[in-house]
């Protein structure tokens, strides 16, 4: 009995045995695949349009009070007085007579004398205005007194008015004369050793005053090198002992005085 029951477990452990090697293989867990990573497209950044800067409008200052006209001479109409301390647009020239188109408060433009005036900005492409026809003059008619006994009256005689430009202190009605006479001192410098060598040049001019001038331009070799308001002008150089033309002409809001000229060399 007991060797059957020995019998029956041994076949038993061997049918489990048998059984447990047909089991399929448990296979190990495996790690989940990392999720791909899809790039998203970017955005095309969009460059800004390039940004062209206008180029700024020249404006005008004076350093005393003149007048602003309908045209490029004192017979035109007084449209405004510009003062010290103002500004103004300029948008067009006279480079003939020395003016600049400027725009007035009002929306209008109006013609400004350039001898009192300052330009800040790029003037080189303003356009060159030609000026507006000239008002009709005012003519005011005399009318002759005949006595009984005199010969035939002259004939009638017109007066012609002319509005002057105004400055301070000044009233000028015509261009100024030319200076009567330039006088000019000459001071020469001279290194000696080891041979005569010019050195230094003064060059100091003066000339008669002209009455209804408001300033005067000098010139040297027949360039202008400079406007002064006074009757003195110096010039210091060192570059030749030779003969040196020079020149002084008057002028005022009218226009400018013919040259008057002199000569003047080292000895």
């Amino acid at each position: 009995m007991n060797r059957n029951k020995k019998i029956t477990l041994a076949i038993t452990a061997m049918m489990l045995a048998i059984l447990a090697c047909n089991l399929p293989a448990q296979k190990p867990a495996t790690e989940a695949a990392a999720p791909t990573l899809t790039s998203q497209p970017t955005e095309a950044s969009t460059s800004a349009p390039a940004f062209t800067p206008t180029p700024s409008t020249p404006t005008v200052s004076v350093s005393t009070a003149t007048n602003c006209r309908t045209g490029p001479d004192p017979s035109y109409s007084l449209v405004l007085t510009f003062q010290p301390g103002a500004t103004a647009p300029v948008v067009g020239k006279y480079s003939a007579s020395n003016y600049w188109v400027i725009t007035t408060p009002t929306g209008g433009t109006c013609w400004l004398w350039g001898a009192y005036a300052t330009v800040q900005g790029n003037t080189s492409t303003l356009a060159e205005i030609a000026p507006p026809p000239l008002p009709p003059t005012q003519v005011v008619a005399v009318a002759p007194t005949q006595a009984p006994t005199q010969p035939p009256a002259a004939p009638t005689k017109s007066i012609i008015a002319i509005s002057p430009i105004i400055n301070p202190g000044i009233i000028m009605t015509v261009k100024p004369s030319a200076p009567a006479k330039l006088n000019i001192t000459t001071s020469c410098q001279y290194l000696s050793f080891p041979v005569q060598q010019l050195i230094s040049r003064t060059d100091s001019l003066s000339w008669s005053s002209v009455g209804n001038a408001t300033g005067y331009t000098v010139f040297m070799n027949g360039a202008k090198i400079g406007n002064v308001t006074g009757t003195s002008y110096q010039v210091t150089f060192n570059l030749t002992k030779n003969a040196t033309p020079y020149g002084v002409a008057a002028y005022n809001s009218f226009g400018t005085s013919a040259t008057t000229s002199a000569t003047a060399k080292c000895p």
